[in-house]
């Protein structure tokens, strides 16, 4: 009730202010230049091209080869989280049109089942920009959008790709707009048994075997219809989700019979707009998640079942030319029930972010703060701060630096989980800091950019799980995390003669280490975290000729320790990936395109986590027919 009564506020406030703009009482303004900025420029994102997006499979693929973003996946198709500088799976935000669908169960992702073909735009929001998105995001998030199109006609999109171990991936995706109306439908299916061979290391001959009982199948579509208003635009999406899949055993285990299906349900209903000096977005969603785990051989059927409800009013008021004020409001009800626990469980997730942005000549400045109420805890100071100055006068050369201070709430698992929940966790605190420098250049066909950025974070109350002295797994604020490192990015667009070349180097050093000792015994303290690589780089290079395209992709992954003494790592790897495509013109309005991709083309042998293993060399061939 509460909640609603909230929401019905924040609905006739806005009504209210838009309502404003028309009367005759209303004081004229200077009009200004609205600009779609979510971050300010203080802060560091990575946005990914939409050819890069196009070209891979699914969010964990696309963030393993084009960012800095570790990718720990427990083998092909299967569990993929990610390690954003140096924080655990459950320090990233995940966000879809505003709306975060990380799990109020345990408060992660599972990267590989988000098929790139149900989102447009995605990018990366660095450290302290994090904040800005949500509370929880330690060590960034990752936002994934849609954007209606209109006046567009009918667009039709057919996608069938043929793979090595009996993969098919078929995609659809149709659309129609005219001046008012936008209509979209994607369906998506994938197939595949995962029967690659390997070299099984854990055994004394070594021998070389299939992987078995790794099948998956999945399914979902996405339905949009989108109305363009006077002033704005009301919408609505439906995204389905059904994922079935085996888990293949280990190098360590002979026999295996374990299955995990999980089912997902997106909603979300958005109104934006802008009116006077006045932008305004609200969003409200229902995301339900399922998971279902079967073992056979260990007598177990776990049924995970939870949703989210959330409301968000995101508004920015344009005071003045290059003033800009922020004020966005979420409520979030979160609802989980499970095998593992003695009841149901709910809680609030409310937040308020106010800020404000002001560029004066070369200088940016961004102030914010953002008041949370979790559960029973109330914040009411997470700030940021940030500052960028342009060195030159055409903007070339840039500096930034920023600091925040953000917070991780416990998750139901962390707190309720029986045995060995834990209802007296503290929350995760983060304090962060940022500098960093870019430089563009410009000339002729040729475009140079370059950057480079510093980061330093220092996390309390770290929540980590370790078994007590009867012998159950319970968690505690045990360690304190020191996270340092620098990300760098070069990308580079010249034309000889008729070919386009592009470049993209990404690299990352990371430091991340425990500072905090359970007891004198604690031979962990003053050691790189488990499953954190000192050293990545992800390394492509594009070649464009009269509708051809060569592409190869490179990734390095250095060592990754599996112990917390940091006695026992995994070794350093990299792979290869080699492309092929060329697009055929067979009318005005329809198009035909082929590729044909080699992955791990030197076919190596890796690990990215401990006895699971990864594929080898392996091909992907897809043919794509577009209509409009």
């Amino acid at each position: 009730m509460k909640a609603a009564t909230t929401l019905a506020l924040l609905t006739l406030s806005l009504w209210q202010t838009v309502a404003s703009q028309n009367t005759t009482d209303t004081v004229n303004i200077e009009p200004v230049k609205v600009v779609a900025e979510r971050i300010p420029e203080a802060y560091k994102t990575t946005k990914f091209d939409s050819s890069i997006i196009n070209e891979s499979t699914n969010l964990a693929e696309l963030l393993q080869e084009h960012s800095p973003i570790f990718v720990k996946t427990y083998g092909s198709g299967s569990l993929a989280t990610v390690s954003f500088r140096g924080t655990g799976a459950s320090h990233t935000n995940v966000l879809w049109n505003d709306v975060s669908l990380n799990s109020p169960m345990n408060g992660q992702i599972d990267f590989s089942l988000y098929p790139t073909l149900f989102f447009d735009a995605a990018e990366l929001h660095h450290g302290a920009s994090g904040l800005i998105d949500g509370n929880g995001a330690l060590g960034g998030s990752v936002n994934l959008s849609n954007k209606p199109s209109y006046n567009k006609g009918l667009n039709t999109v057919l996608q069938q790709s043929f793979g090595s171990f009996n993969n098919y991936i078929t995609a659809v995706k149709a659309g129609f707009s005219n001046k008012t109306w936008f209509s979209e439908s994607q369906i998506y299916y994938n197939t595949n048994k995962n029967n690659f061979k390997y070299t099984n290391i854990a055994l004394q001959d070594k021998p070389i075997l299939t992987q078995g009982k790794a099948e998956l199948q999945q399914y979902g579509f996405q339905q949009a219809i989108y109305r363009k208003l006077k002033r704005g635009t009301l919408g609505i999406r439906l995204w389905y989700f059904n994922s079935d899949r085996m888990l293949p055993a280990t190098m360590l285990v002979n026999e295996n019979d374990e299955n995990q299906q999980d089912e997902s349900l997106r909603t979300l209903i958005e109104w934006s707009g802008l009116s006077g000096n006045l932008k305004y977005k609200w969003v409200n969603a229902f995301v339900k998640d399922k998971l279902i785990y079967t073992n056979t051989l260990a007598d177990i059927n776990s049924l995970s079942d939870s949703y989210s409800i959330n409301s968000k009013l995101l508004t920015k008021y344009y005071l003045k030319r290059d003033f800009v004020l922020a004020n966005d409001i979420s409520i979030k009800y979160e609802y989980a029930k499970a095998d593992g626990y003695d009841d149901e469980h709910n809680r609030y997730n409310s937040t308020w972010l106010l800020g404000i942005t002001k560029k004066v000549k070369r200088l940016k400045l961004a102030v914010f703060n953002r008041f949370a109420h979790v559960g029973k805890t109330t914040q009411l100071a997470s700030p940021s701060i940030a500052v960028h100055y342009g060195l030159l006068k055409q903007n070339q050369l840039k500096i930034k630096a920023n600091a925040g201070i953000n917070y991780n709430y416990p998750t139901f698992n962390d707190l309720y989980w029986n045995p060995g929940g834990n209802p007296d966790l503290d929350s995760e605190k983060a304090e962060m800091l940022e500098l960093g420098s870019s430089y563009t250049y410009k000339a002729n066909q040729t475009v140079l950019k370059i950057e480079a950025t510093g980061f330093y974070s220092y996390v309390y109350n770290w929540i980590i799980w370790q078994p007590t002295s009867s012998g159950i797994w319970s968690p505690s604020n045990l360690k304190e995390v020191e996270n340092k490192g620098v990300e760098s990015s070069l990308e580079i667009q010249m034309s000889i003669h008729k070919v386009k070349f592009v470049t993209n180097v990404n690299y990352s050093y990371t430091l991340s280490t425990n500072l905090k000792g359970q007891n004198e015994l604690d031979n962990s303290v003053d050691k790189q975290l488990i499953y954190v690589p000192f050293h990545q780089v992800n390394y492509s290079i594009k070649a464009l000729y009269n509708n051809f395209n060569l592409s190869y992709n490179y990734n390095y992954t250095g060592r990754r320790f599996m112990s917390t003494d940091n006695n026992w790592y995994l070794p350093a790897n990299f792979v290869s990936d080699v492309a092929l495509s060329k697009k055929f013109k067979t009318s005005k309005k329809s198009s035909f395109s082929t590729s044909f991709k080699v992955n791990n083309i030197f076919n190596q042998e890796y690990q990215s986590i401990a006895w699971r293993p990864m594929p080898g060399r392996n091909y992907l061939i897809s043919l794509t027919l577009q209509m409009k």
